[in-house]
């Protein structure tokens, strides 16, 4: 699924270029200091399927957001995937954390996770079904308001890989809400949405291939032939 970029407003465009510009720019430190993201996040130790990576996970408890890889799926492009959560209540406010983990054991919701390939690039977009991960349902528009006030927190010893994770997001909003939709409409479509939750057999409820190299030419392409300002 491409970026929409055709449909952007010039200050959108801008916006989703400067959300490019840091999302490059926390990759190529990653890349720099660990040799990708994956390393960066597992260092030297063997990928085992189901473990967190780092194993303590990364949180920033200023912004209230929580992320892990890890990875179980074999074939296809996808090395593993990044789980994206907010520490919220279950109107979707922020849960104030103790330290640096969430305050409530239904904490924290799933957002938005990211597939990556083995080289550590970004191949997919996708969401998943509550029993997958818990805590609370968060619909289209909330989960959507937590993906537009992603900021680069202080995370020490992940600084560039969470810089990486919100510039992508930010970058990738369109498509993200996209796929919060579709599966807001799947859990509408459903008899009883409670055992639809815990249906085993649902896990991923709706997923886009992307290609963020070419989004990311795309992208500087449409600015410079609208004349909007790149560097």
């Amino acid at each position: 699924m491409q970026l929409p970029l055709k449909r952007l407003y010039e200050a959108e465009l801008r916006g989703t270029f400067a959300a490019a510009q840091l999302g490059l720019e926390g990759f190529s430190r990653a890349t720099a200091e660990s040799g990708s993201l994956i390393p960066s996040w597992v260092g030297g130790v063997p990928v085992l399927a189901m473990d967190h990576y780092p194993p303590s996970d990364v949180t920033d408890p200023e912004g209230g957001v929580q992320f892990f890889y890890h990875c179980h799926r074999a074939g296809g492009l996808e090395h593993g995937h990044v789980h994206l959560f907010a520490h919220a209540t279950r109107s979707g406010r922020r849960s104030r954390a103790r330290g640096d983990r969430p305050r409530s054991s239904a904490d924290p919701s799933h957002l938005i996770a990211i597939g990556l390939d083995a080289r550590g690039l970004p191949v997919s977009l996708f969401t998943v079904n509550r029993w997958v991960t818990g805590g609370h349902w968060l619909d289209a528009p909330t989960a959507l308001g937590w993906l537009q006030r992603l900021t680069p927190g202080d995370v020490p010893g992940h600084a560039s890989s969470y810089r990486w994770l919100a510039g992508f997001v930010r970058m990738y909003l369109p498509v993200a809400e996209r796929l919060l939709r579709r599966r807001d409409r799947w859990l509408d479509r459903q008899p009883d949405r409670a055992l639809a939750m815990k249906d085993t057999r649902a896990e991923v409820l709706s997923s886009a291939r992307i290609d963020w190299t070419a989004d990311l030419q795309r992208l500087e392409a449409e600015c410079r032939s609208r004349s909007v300002p790149v560097p």
